[in-house]
């Protein structure tokens, strides 16, 4: 974590990781399970609310909370969830010194046990809203209220900052590049790789954080070969890696069983945009999708993309 220059103090650091022993087996957080010769799954599940973004939100939570108190600060912290994010977030947040919590949800767009887990939640600090809508749709009214001017001085007035606990939050992601690195530890104490030996990630993405800690991880230079993205019906990703085309206008968000995934306008894919292409191209880009529901990759722009997905 401090190869990336992370202004945190090391001893928060430390107590901030060390939410991974409330996780099953403190001494092995994230098992990696082998399915068939050449294929792993790194388990991400094992943790308070059963969400892998528990792997992210444990340690991010303390670390907000320290640094609230430091400074005496108060944060609000706002989450929009299609199921993972809310659970994972309201459990590390709960009682937390410094930080309120107001986490919307798409009514009927997450599974019922994570919806029961949000809603029965019951510190202080904590305010769950339903939405009516889906995910996108509560996506999209969080960044409104982050990017308006009018809500941050109503908070400023009353002593608030804003954040979000979305992968809208670098210091989320941050903590999402560790289990890769992990993974690729657990394979060569396994003796089923050599060092250096380069491995494929696999992994199933809506709002493209996941992966993006993986291009992250493999930017710092674990050997990853590519990142292979797979979707459900919801396959926007697919058309973009496959065609360059990101084309809200011929889709429309189909609810399915992994509603985690059931998401079409990807938020993380503007930060690989913004390291490939620059600012000033991705900006082109978002705006085009902003104004027109859609944008296209050149083809030079496509085949850099498929070079690592």
């Amino acid at each position: 974590m401090q190869q990336f220059g992370i202004d945190i103090e090391k001893e928060v650091l430390e107590e901030a990781l060390k939410r991974y022993d409330a996780f099953d087996d403190p001494s092995n957080p994230v098992p990696l399970s082998k399915i068939e010769d050449d294929c792993f799954v790194c388990e991400l599940y094992h943790s308070p609310t059963r969400a892998f973004k528990d792997m992210a939100l444990q340690p991010f939570g303390y670390v907000l909370s320290k640094l609230a108190q430091k400074r005496g600060e108060h944060y609000l912290i706002m989450a929009v969830t299609s199921g993972d994010t809310g659970p994972a977030t309201l459990e590390t947040f709960k009682d937390q010194e410094g930080v309120q919590v107001a986490c919307l949800y798409p009514e009927g767009g997450t599974s019922d046990v994570q919806r029961l887990q949000m809603v029965t939640e019951d510190a202080a600090n904590l305010k769950v809203i339903g939405v009516k809508g889906n995910f996108d749709d509560t996506q999209n009214m969080l960044k409104e209220l982050l990017a308006s001017e009018e809500f941050k001085a109503e908070l400023a007035e009353r002593n608030i900052k804003l954040s979000a606990a979305n992968s809208v939050n670098f210091g989320r992601i941050i903590f999402q590049i560790i289990y890769h690195i992990h993974a690729y530890l657990e394979l060569l104490r396994k003796n089923e790789i050599r060092m250096g030996e380069k491995i494929y990630l696999v992994v199933p993405s809506g709002n493209f954080g996941n992966a993006l800690g993986a291009y992250y991880a493999k930017k710092a230079g674990l050997p990853i070969e590519k990142i292979l993205i797979s979707s459900n019906s919801n396959n926007i990703l697919t058309d973009l890696i496959t065609t360059g085309s990101y084309d809200l206008t011929s889709h429309t968000l189909i609810q399915t069983e992994s509603p985690a995934m059931d998401i079409l306008k990807s938020s993380n894919v503007e930060r690989i945009f913004c390291d490939k292409f620059g600012p000033t191209r991705t900006k082109e880009l978002m705006n085009a999708l902003e104004s027109e529901g859609k944008y296209q990759l050149t083809s030079e722009e496509l085949a850099s993309l498929a070079r690592r997905f």
